[in-house]
């Protein structure tokens, strides 16, 4: 169980992916053995001794672990996690998310189809106040089926990397194991 309040810990040392019909990047909160500012040192001298390239990044509480260029598929994710302290514990709190290529244009799309809902509801409005055929409701309809279909390519896409996302745990665990940031 997660020591920061109201989290759900989302992704266990045998990873499952949560299965949640409303959750996008999957989560999961681990609790090391050292203070904040020991593990924060350690990982950072693991990145620099580190033969795993321009895979494995830290950048002071900030880490990234990234899959080799050659096992990329259209939704392969990434591995973002931070260094934070809760109640005298230190915390990795991890996310999983798209590559920041495929994650820009997603949300791109989701705000150009939002848009396209809210101006084809503005237009549909005008229209029927100047007792015209509202068909801007038609607008406002393609875009939000647009979103939809887009958020269950995602969940889609979010299944199929799934292996990906087990891989780049692991990854993290020997990480965590060769610095010696032990988990609880």
């Amino acid at each position: 169980m997660s020591a920061v309040p109201n989290q759900k810990v989302l992704v266990t040392r045998d990873f499952q992916p949560d299965n949640s019909i409303w959750k996008l990047r999957p989560t999961f909160d681990v609790s090391i053995a050292v203070e904040r500012e020991v593990a924060i040192s350690r990982l950072q001298k693991e990145f620099e001794r580190d033969d795993r390239g321009r895979l494995f990044l830290m950048h002071g509480e900030y880490g990234e672990l990234h899959l080799p260029r050659a096992e990329h598929r259209l939704w392969s994710p990434h591995l973002s996690f931070y260094l934070t302290q809760y109640d005298q514990q230190s915390i990795i709190h991890g996310r999983f998310a798209p590559r920041m290529d495929v994650w820009t244009f997603v949300w791109v799309l989701y705000l150009a189809f939002a848009f396209s809902a809210f101006y084809g509801l503005a237009l549909a409005y005008s229209q029927i106040m100047l007792q015209q055929t509202p068909w801007g409701f038609a607008v406002a309809l393609a875009s939000l089926v647009a979103i939809f279909t887009l958020y269950v390519v995602a969940h889609v896409g979010q299944h199929w990397s799934a292996d990906q996302m087990a891989h780049l745990r692991s990854q993290l665990d020997e990480i965590l194991h060769a610095a010696g940031v032990g988990q609880i």
